[in-house]
């Protein structure tokens, strides 16, 4: 069983290239859909500690 940080980073990556495959030509928009909507929904919790607001400023952020 790995890391929690490194199935969600894993999940991440499976949907960043179903994203990819969806701009494909003859791409199987219900293959799409159901995967997306299952990758969506097995994404675990945010490891303890995980703060989405820290990182870096961005231009314009205060």
């Amino acid at each position: 069983m790995c890391a929690p940080e490194e199935d969600y980073d894993r999940t991440l990556a499976l949907l960043g290239d179903l994203s990819a495959y969806a701009t494909f030509p003859g791409a199987d928009l219900g293959f799409i859909d159901l995967i997306g909507g299952a990758l969506a929904a097995s994404l675990p919790a945010l490891p303890p500690g995980y703060d989405p607001n820290a990182g870096p400023e961005y231009p314009g952020q205060e």
